[in-house]
């Protein structure tokens, strides 16, 4: 049967680094585009109102994904070095936990985002204008929240095996859906900024299903077994140790344009309407 994991130490490595790191740089470009999206379909179909009640949030996403996906890298790091080491078990062990805190992480992030929008939103000076759809967006957009954390480390997981294709191929598919039903909850079923949230949510479930199916479906020994699910601690700790840092890192330039977005909500809906086109 053939390898499912990309071995890094054999064959060329300028090739080797070329083929992995591509759909990885296209992979973070396409995590953006969700919200893209959303702005640029909400902008042409709605109106300036519902643009800024989407870009109000747009900083604040970016940030979540950042996080997101710096925590996925201390998995990846671990799931790597026991594929390297030939350690099945310690694959096994990884690939498990690193799956369990993201779902348990997840629901944890969306739960408290829910709840916490109008707060936060408050906290970014959202002008009372856009505030009731801007929360609308943030409080749906928060409930796949958990969609995105999962998928994040499912591609850590895929990544460490060198297999960064196919979390690309999955998050492909997902925002060619997003576009789609963009389409048709704002253009056809006048659904506004709630239509917009409601296909990311949708599209955030399309590409964490995809990915967690492969891996259960894989032969691979970074298979995952929902009955094997949960936290062995000193792995989690080893997780944590890395991912963390990671996590924290990158969501830096992020949180500075949320600062920065602050500051232009100020200004009111049109200047926020602006911002969030640019």
């Amino acid at each position: 049967m053939r390898s499912q994991t990309g071995l890094m130490t054999e064959g060329s490595i300028w090739k080797k680094i070329l083929i992995f790191s591509i759909p990885l740089i296209l992979g973070n470009l396409l995590q953006q585009l969700y919200n893209t999206a959303d702005s640029v379909i909400v902008g042409n179909f709605v109106g300036r109102n519902a643009l800024a009640a989407v870009g109000s949030s747009t900083s604040l996403i970016n940030l979540l994904i950042a996080f997101s996906q710096g925590a996925a890298t201390g998995a990846g790091v671990i799931v790597a070095q026991s594929l390297g080491a030939g350690n099945k078990a310690g694959v096994k062990r990884a690939v498990h936990t690193a799956v369990s805190i993201a779902v348990i992480l997840g629901i944890f992030l969306s739960v408290f985002g829910f709840f916490m929008s109008g707060v936060i939103l408050g906290w970014m000076n959202v002008p009372e204008e856009v505030f009731p759809e801007s929360v609308t967006y943030l409080r749906i957009f928060f409930c796949g929240v958990v969609f995105n954390v999962l998928y994040n480390m499912c591609a850590g997981i895929l990544n460490a095996a060198g297999n960064s294709r196919r979390s690309l191929l999955y998050l492909a598919s997902a925002s060619v859906t997003n576009i789609a039903l963009d389409l048709l909850f704002i253009a056809v079923f006048n659904m506004g900024v709630s239509g917009a949230a409601i296909a990311t949510t949708i599209s955030q479930f399309v590409s964490s299903l995809l990915a967690l199916c492969y891996l259960m479906r894989t032969d691979a020994d970074y298979k995952v077994s929902i009955k094997e699910l949960g936290i062995n601690g000193e792995t989690a700790k080893r997780i944590v140790k890395i991912g963390l840092p990671a996590g924290i890192q990158s969501m830096v330039i992020s949180l500075s344009n949320v600062l920065i977005q602050s500051s232009v909500n100020s200004y009111g809906a049109a200047a926020m309407a602006g911002f969030g086109s640019y």
